[in-house]
Formats: structure tokens, sequence, C-alpha cells
């Protein structure tokens, strides 16, 4: 094997112990993270390009481009500028490269294609790796990082702007600007120590033709996260992370289009146990500091950006859903409340908003979060709301005050239903789908104006020997007809719909729907059925019951094409007429 020049990649790893496993066993330098042979091969690719540029320069000239002689860096429009814009987009294919050409790389069977090493956001050891053919044009090779290349330039509209490097704390803008921003999440990721990984390549291929490569590794000091190893302790990189980022969005105030909202996304993932129960101390952060600044709050909206996460990841500290948190300047009229008055305001004004966002395309899991948002309309458009004590009540105790409101607004709802799921609404909160005992059932269903015995005639649970369950979706008759059936609850209906859609799909579904909402003497109410949904999420959810929440979270995620079905014109069928033949004598 020839010997190569990697001195550029002498530099030593991070050695933070929650991001970079690979130097607790021994690979300390990102030399290490490659195997001689990926090496040799990487640098040969990087000592090509001095001569690809040198000929890109050459066929550059001779093709009638401006006579231009300004660097790419300062925008010229002419061959050199050209050339070296060529030698940018190579330099990023090999940047690609690297990634899927390294000894943290592992072949994921289930694609059956090389991992790259930034799967997840973190240097990860692993203790096999796969190699790569980078010339074969599959899976690792350098024309797939091309092709990624490629079509990410098709993607991107034509135009001109303008890029700075510097810490968004110091942020000045002489002009009116729209803001859509994506910050750091608190101490989530050390975007810093990771970068690393690629800025020793580039430095390498492009310190030359680009003037933003100062240094052999990341500037670290003013990166706005709150990373408790680099200040020392949790309580010094908080106050970091908070007065940095109350200096943004102040600025970003400053010069915000005032008819125009800010976005700002922010991804779940960091929960700490308090004595007050569950929080994240980002999200928290990012809100007060949004409000400190004089924002409002308008709107919280999920989406479905981190699907590695979702239900999986209930009662874990993974990420689940970004939330994009709306944003407008808050008007200087507003006053301060006490406790008594912002609880008032937010009984009066969460309840419509919830049904609303249950009448809409949120998803159960994604109700919380989006609950936030008219909740905190209400907490932000005050420049206080003060504690019986007198001190201003935090963001932490606000959520806590919007989740109480939207726990007491699905609860409500139950009144809206029929007796018999009412009380399956309260046996499921006790036992969920186990078995409990009959006396208990009987005493529940004499308060709830029914009986175990009809409960049982209408296949809604199995009473015997003394003990009572509850029929799970899967064990339902496959041959129910709702027409048939004289007295249908929301809970039937919503457990044989959930049955039809698991079983058959979307489809039978919205028919089964069709035909329930359609019966002429007892019409089961959809809304009610989809509102139970949402109720019942939100009991499983709590109690860990994750197979049962992911049946009532995708129950209502397809509730729009279900009812697209169920509201289509139904098909008649024409009988089928006979032929009348005459005997032939």
């Amino acid at each position: 094997m020839p010997t190569v020049d990697v001195g550029f990649l002498d530099a030593d790893l991070s050695t933070h112990s929650q991001y970079m496993a690979p130097p607790r066993y021994g690979l300390t330098r990102f030399r290490d993270l490659f195997s001689p042979r990926q090496l040799a091969m990487l640098v040969a690719f990087v000592e090509e390009l001095d001569g690809i540029e040198a000929l890109i320069l050459s066929e550059a000239r001779t093709a009638g481009l401006p006579d231009d002689d300004r660097r790419y860096s300062e925008g010229g429009q002419g061959p050199r500028a050209y050339a070296e814009a060529m030698r940018i987009l190579l330099a990023l294919g090999i940047g690609r490269l690297t990634n899927r050409q390294s000894t943290l790389c592992i072949w994921d069977a289930t694609r059956d294609n090389v991992q790259q090493v930034f799967s997840r956001q973190a240097y990860s050891m692993t203790w096999f790796y796969a190699e790569a053919n980078p010339f074969a044009g599959a899976s690792g090779s350098f024309s797939g990082q091309i092709d990624f290349l490629v079509k990410a330039l098709a993607a991107i509209p034509r135009g001109r702007g303008a890029v700075t490097q510097g810490p968004a704390q110091n942020l000045s803008l002489t002009t009116q600007v729209v803001v859509s921003t994506d910050p750091p999440y608190y101490d989530n990721v050390p975007y810093a120590d990771l970068s690393d990984y690629f800025l020793v390549w580039h430095r390498r291929m492009l310190r030359d033709v680009l003037p933003i490569f100062p240094t052999v590794l990341s500037p670290k000091t003013e990166e706005l996260v709150a990373d408790h190893v680099r200040w020392g302790g949790k309580v010094a990189a908080k106050e970091f992370f908070e007065k940095g980022f109350e200096e943004v969005f102040s600025r970003l105030g400053d010069a915000h289009d005032p008819d125009v909202p800010m976005t700002v996304y922010y991804a779940f993932r960091q929960s700490d146990a308090t004595a007050d129960g569950t929080a994240s101390t980002g999200w928290e952060t990012v809100l007060e500091a949004l409000i400190r600044t004089g924002w409002l709050i308008d709107g919280t909206w999920p989406m479905r950006t981190e699907q590695a996460g979702g239900l999986r990841a209930l009662g874990r500290n993974a990420l689940a859903s970004s939330v994009v948190v709306v944003c407008r300047r808050r008007s200087e009229d507003f006053g301060t409340t006490d406790r008594r008055g912002f609880i008032a305001a937010l009984e009066a004004e969460l309840p419509s908003a919830l049904r609303k966002l249950e009448q809409g395309q949120i998803a159960p899991v994604d109700l919380p979060q989006a609950a936030i948002g008219p909740g905190m309309a209400v907490f932000s458009r005050y420049s206080a709301v003060l504690e019986p004590d007198g001190k201003k009540m935090t963001v932490r105790s606000a959520l806590r005050r919007i989740n109480e409101i939207l726990d007491q607004v699905l609860n409500e709802q139950e009144n809206d239903l029929d007796s018999t799921s009412r009380w399956a609404i309260a046996w499921y909160r006790q036992n969920g789908y186990g078995v409990g005992k009959f006396g208990d059932a009987d005493s529940l269903a004499r308060a709830r104006n029914t009986s175990v015995d009809v409960m049982d005639r209408d296949e809604i649970l199995t009473s015997r020997g003394g003990k009572v369950q509850l029929i799970k979706p899967e064990n339902l008759r496959r041959d129910y007809d709702i027409l048939k059936d004289s007295h249908t609850s929301n809970w039937e209906a919503l457990h044989h719909l959930i049955k039809v859609l698991e079983g058959d799909g979307i489809a039978p579904a919205g028919e089964f729907l069709q035909a329930a909402s359609r019966r002429p003497d007892a019409a089961v109410d959809a809304d009610l059925v989809k509102e139970l949904a949402h109720l019942l999420f939100r009991v499983a959810e709590g109690n860990g019951w994750i197979k049962d929440a992911l049946s009532f979270n995708s129950l209502v995620t397809s509730w729009p094409e279900i009812l697209d079905v169920a509201r289509a014109p139904k098909k008649l069928l024409a009988a089928q007429g006979a032929f009348a033949f005459e005997d032939d004598e």
C-alpha cells in the first residue's frame, strides 16, 4: 500500500462522553476512523482536484465565458470562478464519500446498503464495518454521491443570496427580514464537534478557494448550545444558552417584517425529571426566550419529520416530532393578569380551539403539542402572569396549566357519549383490555345506567366466572353487520372500525362508517367516534399501552381518507335480469 500524506487528519477527536464513543476505545484522531485502504483512496480523490480544476479552467477559457478574472468567492462570472465552483461541487461529493467510506459504516440489511457514519447525530462505535467499492456505482460509491448533489442542485430555485459566517448572537440586520429558523436544540446535538469530521477534509480541499476555514477545527466557544462539558456544568451552560437565545430573538424582532409571522422549528427530545414531573428544559428555554423578547406565540404545529421516533418511542427520551412555533411581535398594550385570570382565559378559549384541532388532521399523538399553541397564545399575550406570591409564572407552570385544561376538555367530551361508551372508558382507564372483577364492573355500570349483561350481549365485553374483560378490536366477530345491530354505541362502532381498518384497509373502513352514519333508526355520530379515539389515545399513552395507542392514532391519521369514502355516494348494484327463452318446438 503506498504511503499517503494524511497529516491533515491528525487532529484529535472530541472526547465528549455523550456523543463521541470512538476515543474511549483508542480511536483518538480523525485518521483512526478510516482503514489504510480507505485513506489511500480518499486522499487520491483529494489530490486529483488540483489537476481537474486546471483542466476545467483551460476548457472554460475556450468556451466563451465572460472576461472576468475574479474568484468565485468574489462573485466572479468568468472561467476562474467557474473552475472554482466545479471544484467546490466535487469537494462536496468527496465529503459525502467520506461519510460512506469509514470504519464507522455498517451494512444495513433492511435497505441493502452501506449505512453512513452519521445515521444518528453522534460518532457511534462499531465493532465491524462494511466497505463499499467507490467505483462500483452502487451503495457507497462516488457516482452515487454525485447523483445526490445533482438532484439537490436541480431542486434549488435560481437566484442570488448572501451567506455570512458568525455567531447568531452578534447578528446585525439593517433591512427588514422574514425569518424561518431551525435553532439548536438546547444540548441535544454537539453540532460543532460533529462538523469537524467534514471540516478537516473540506479545509484540505477548499481552503485556497473559500475564505471560511481560518482554523484547523471549527470554533466552538460561541456555539449556541447548552454544552455542560464546555461550560463546566449544567447551570452555566443553561445561562449561556438562555442569554444567547434572548439576544438572537431580540435582534430578529427589531428587524422582522410585522406583517409576516416568524416560524421557529423545535424537535422534542430532552426530558428532565423534576419534583413537578417531567419537563423539557430546551423546549421551555426556547419559549421563555421568545416571550421575554416580545414575541407572541401564535400557534404550535406538529410536523411528522422525525418518524424514527414516533409511537415506538412513547415513554422514552427520544425524538418524537418537530413543532413549528408560529410567532408574531406582541403589542405593547397588554397588561398583566393573575393565575386565576389566566386559567379563566384558558377555560374560555382552549375548548373551542381543541375541537378545531380534533376536527382537523391533527393526530392524537400530536394533540398535546398542537394544544400548546392556543394555550401559549393566551399566556404570551400578557407582559406577565402573576402567581399568588407575586412572582411571574414560568413557562413550565403555564404548560402544566395548559395540559390540565387539555385533560379537562377531553374528559368533558365523555358527557357527549352514550352511557355504554362512558362505562367502557372508565373501565378501560382502570383495566385496559385486561381482566377485572364482576362486582366492580357491575357497580360502575349501575352508575352509568347500563348493565354488564347487556354489554355482554352486545359483544363489547365478556363476563365469565366473575371476571369481566373488554373485547379488543382484533377479537371482534368478522361477520358483524352494523345495519342489523339494533343498538350500536360509540365504543362499539370505534372498535369495529379499527378492526376493519387494520384488517381490510381504508376503503372497507369508509364503507363501514358510511353504513353506521346512515342507519335510519339510530345513526352513529362520526365526529363522536373520532373524539373517542382521541380520548382513548390519551388514556393509552398515559398508561404506556403502546399497541393500543398506535391503533387509536392510526385511525385518526387515516380519518380524512376514511371520511372521503364514507361521504361518497353509495354505489347501487343493479339487479341482474334474466333472459326469457322461448321453447323451440
